[in-house]
């Protein structure tokens, strides 16, 4: 009897999956079984492995990082929105606005107490 996929070659044994005769060169022997290479690929073939997702899975983010742009303007808003742009792009784009917002504000509020002051200084 002559291998099913050398047919130069004598047959050895059987597969146990398939049943098919097989050679010295084509057996597989795993857990004392024998079996042909097509069938030990098949059934001791390691599972795929999941693909790794390029940007996290979308959440929400954390309602303190609110603080940070509150309390350090437009620095707070860039560390707010680079900590959670890839969980929650429009919070995070929302911070880092309110960040810079809040820094105009403050620069509008000094020059205006600035000018208050001087003007109030000249009288």
């Amino acid at each position: 009897m002559k291998c099913a996929y050398h047919p130069e070659n004598d047959a050895v044994g059987s597969c146990v999956n398939c049943g098919k005769l097989i050679c010295a060169e084509c057996r597989t022997t795993l857990g004392g079984k024998i079996y042909c290479q097509p069938c030990a690929d098949t059934i001791f073939a390691k599972p795929a492995e999941r693909p790794v997702a390029e940007r996290p899975v979308e959440g929400r983010a954390h309602w303190a990082w609110w603080l940070m742009p509150i309390f350090l303007t437009w620095v707070g808003g860039l560390i707010a929105w680079l900590v959670n742009r890839d969980t929650d792009p429009r919070t995070a784009r929302n911070m880092l606005i309110l960040g810079l917002v809040l820094t105009a504000a403050w620069i509008l509020l000094w020059v205006g107490l600035t000018c208050m002051a001087v003007v109030t200084a000249a009288y």
